[in-house]
This record gives C-alpha cells, structure tokens and sequence, in this order.
C-alpha cells in the first residue's frame, strides 16, 4: 500500500513540478516558459518576440505545439511531455 502511495506522489508531483517550477498557472504555459528560456539563452534578439508571444497566447501556443508532437494525448498532459523532453536545439 505504502509503495502506491509512492507512486501516486511521484506521478503528482511530476505533472504539477513544471507548473512550479516556471511559476506558471499550468503545464503548456510552464513549456512556453521553458522554450522561451531556451530561446533567451541564445542570446539573440529572438527572446523579445518570444517573451511577447508568450506572454499574450497564456498558454496556447505551448498547447498547439505539444498537441502537434504528441497528438494522441490530452493537452495538458502532452505539455508536460513536451516539457520533459524539450530539447533545446529543437527550436531553432
């Protein structure tokens, strides 16, 4: 019983680990934060206009990317796949 207990506390606490980790208000809006981070570190002149995007779609574009990658899933869990599994040379 203790061991599902354990269990059941990892899969929580991997959905909402995004969401805190980005303060964010949910998992596509934590994936844009962490793409725009990604874009920021760059170093170029596309971290404004990706911090602007972000910052006006509340999450939907996190959404619609996920959604395109991994189709066969809710939205909100695919933004926490797409979270996990962002690879940073991907977005280029």
């Amino acid at each position: 019983m203790k061991y599902l207990v354990l269990l059941v506390a990892i899969i929580i606490g991997s959905y909402f680990y995004p969401q805190i980790a980005e303060s964010t208000g949910g998992p596509c809006q934590a994936l844009e934060a962490k793409m725009v981070d990604a874009i920021r570190a760059e170093g170029n002149n596309a971290g404004l206009l990706a911090g602007l995007v972000s910052g006006l779609s509340n999450g939907e574009l996190g959404k619609q990317i996920s959604m395109r990658k991994y189709p066969d899933m809710p939205a909100s869990l695919a933004c926490v796949r797409g979270y996990y599994s962002l690879d940073p040379q991907e977005i280029r």
